[in-house]
C-alpha cells in the first residue's frame, strides 16, 4: 500500500476520533524576532530508517540523498526568503504529518532563519560561542541545528550548558544511524529525531531530518487533542499567547498568504547514491567546521588550536585519507608539490574539499592555505585557520572567500586530494 493511501486511511481514522477544531490554525499578532536558542518541552516520538509510523501509518523518508551540512553565514539573510530546500522539505513534511507546512517553516525561521544565522553568535558576558548549526557543535543551552533541539553534545555526552539545559530533546546519539532508533515515542519524553529524507541517518544537523522532526513533533501534540498554536508553545516551552507562539503562526500567515521568496538552498550536500568518496569530502569538512572558536595556532594540528595547513592534515587524517599521503606534516610548500593531488584550473571549477593555496603579491611559493565548503547564492565559501592577528571567534572560521577580516593573497594553485579516496569524488554543491 502506497503512502498517499495510508495518509487517506488515517486522516479518516483521526476524524473519526475527534473532530476538526477551528483552532487547529489559529492566528495571532505580528511579531518578528529571532533567537538563537530553543528551551524545548517533553516530546515524545521517534523513529528509525524504514520503520513505519504504526500509529500514524506513515513511512519512513523518500530517500535518494544525503545530508546538507550549513554554516558560513556571517550577517543576516533576508527573513522573508525560505531557501529552496527548506521550503521543500517544510512542505514534503506538512504533507507527511499532515500539518500545515506553513506552520513547520515558520518553526524554522524562528528558530534559525532556515539555517541562515551565524556560526558564532555573542551571547554576553559569556562571549562569543557557537550558535549551534555548524555540525558538531551546539549553542549555550545545549540546543543545536536549524530547529535548535537538545542534544547529548557529542564531544562531552553532557545535555545543556551555561545558557541552561535544553535537555535531550533529540534523544540517542545527536547523529547515528537510524537502525539504531529502537525506542518507541514516548520513550523518556524523548528521542524525537527521525530520518527525514531516508539516508540511513539521524542527524539534528541536517536540515531534512531537523525540519520532519518538527513537523512530527506538532502532529504528535494536535493528535492529543491540541491545538497546533498549542503545539508551536509547547515547541518552544512558553506556552500559548507567548512572543514565540506569536511570531510562528503570523509568520505562517504570512507564508500561506504567499508573501515570501524562494531563495537558493542553504547548505553543501552530499550525494550518498555515490559511495564513500562523497560522504570522506563531507567528513573532512564537518571536522574542519567543528574546530570553529579555537585559535590560530602557528605550527599547531590540534587538538587545543591549529594552523593553516595542519587544520586540514587533520580533518582529511579524520575523514579516512590513506595513511600514506599523510606521513609528511602538511606545510603550504608540501601541498604545492604534493604529486598525487590533481591541479584545479580556476575557482569556478573548485569543488568541496579543494584546498587553496595563497601567496603574497610578486609570485613565490604560497603561505596560506583554506578549504573550499560549497557556494550559497553564487559565493565560494571556505574554512580555513586563518590568522592569530584577528578577534578569537575569526580564527578558525568558515566564510565567504577573500573577504571581511578574512583577506587572501595572490592563487597559488588550487590543489583536489578528494580522488585519494577509494572511490572517486561524489560532493556536490546545493
Amino acid at each position: 500500500m502506497g503512502a498517499p493511501r495510508l495518509r487517506e486511511l488515517w486522516r479518516a481514522v483521526r476524524t473519526r476520533l475527534r473532530p476538526a477544531r477551528r483552532e487547529d490554525l489559529g492566528r495571532s499578532t505580528l511579531s518578528h524576532a529571532l533567537t538563537a536558542s530553543l528551551f524545548l518541552g517533553s516530546v515524545t516520538l521517534v523513529v528509525g530508517h524504514e520503520q513505519i509510523f504504526d500509529y500514524l501509518g506513515l513511512t519512513s523518508g523518500s530517500g535518494g540523498a544525503c545530508a546538507t551540512s550549513l554554516g558560513g553565514f556571517t550577517g543576516a539573510a533576508d527573513p522573508d526568503t525560505i531557501p529552496e530546500n527548506f521550503l521543500e522539505y517544510a512542505r514534503e513534511a506538512g504533507e507527511r504529518f499532515d500539518v500545515p507546512w506553513e506552520y513547520v517553516a515558520a518553526l524554522s525561521w524562528r528558530e534559525t532563519n532556515h539555517g541562515r544565522i551565524p556560526d558564532t553568535l555573542h551571547y554576553g558576558s559569556l562571549g562569543r560561542l557557537p550558535s549551534g548549526i555548524v555540525y558538531g557543535t551546539a549553542n549555550p543551552a545545549g540546543a543545536a541545528g536549524p530547529l535548535q533541539f537538545g542534544i547529548k553534545h557529542p564531544e562531552t555526552g553532557k545535555t545543556g550548558g551555561p545558557l541552561g539545559d535544553a535537555a535531550n530533546t533529540w534523544g540517542g546519539e545527536a547523529d547515528q544511524p537510524a537502525s539504531e532508533r529502537k525506542p518507541r515515542p514516548g520513550t523518556n519524553g524523548q528521542w524525537f529525531g527521525i530520518d527525514g529524507n531516508g539516508d540511513g541517518r539521524v542527524n539534528v544537523w541536517d536540515p531534512a531530518d531537523a525540519v520532519h522532526s518538527a513537523a512530527g513533533f506538532l502532529r504528535y501534540w494536535m493528535d492529543r487533542g491540541h491545538s497546533i498554536e498549542w503545539a508551536v508553545g509547547r515547541y518552544h516551552g512558553s506556552g500559548v499567547g507567548g512572543t514565540y507562539q506569536v511570531a510562528v503562526s503570523n509568520k505562517a500567515a504570512q507564508y500561506r498568504s504567499g508573501d515570501f521568496t524562494v531563495a537558493p538552498p542553504n547548505g553543501v550536500k552530499t550525494d550518498c547514491t555515490q559511495a564513500l568518496n562523497g560522504t570522506a569530502v563531507e567528513k573532512a569538512i564537518q571536522f574542519a567546521r567543528a574546530q570553529t572558536g579555537k585559535p590560530y595556532i602557528w605550527g599547531g594540528v590540534g587538538p587545543t588550536g591549529y594552523d593553516c595547513s595542519g587544520l586540514l592534515l587533520k580533518a582529511y587524517e579524520a575523514a579516512g585519507l590513506p595513511k600514506r599521503y599523510l606521513d609528511h606534516r602538511w606545510t603550504t610548500h608540501t601541498l604545492y608539490v604534493m604529486e598525487a593531488a590533481q591541479t584545479v584550473p580556476s575557482l569556478d571549477q573548485a569543488q568541496p574539499g579543494d584546498m587553496i593555496l595563497t601567496g603574497r603579491e610578486g609570485g613565490g611559493m604560497p603561505s596560506h592555505v583554506s578549504m573550499v565548503t560549497g557556494r550559497r547564492d553564487g559565493k565560494l565559501f571556505v574554512i580555513e585557520a586563518y590568522s592569530s592577528r584577528v578577534p578569537l571567534y575569526a580564527q578558525i572560521h568558515e566564510h565567504e572567500f577573500d573577504s571581511g577580516l578574512w583577506r587572501q593573497g595572490e592563487i597559488r594553485k588550487i590543489v583536489r586530494v578528494s580522488h585519494l579516496f577509494s572511490s572517486g569524488d561524489a560532493s556536490q554543491e546545493v
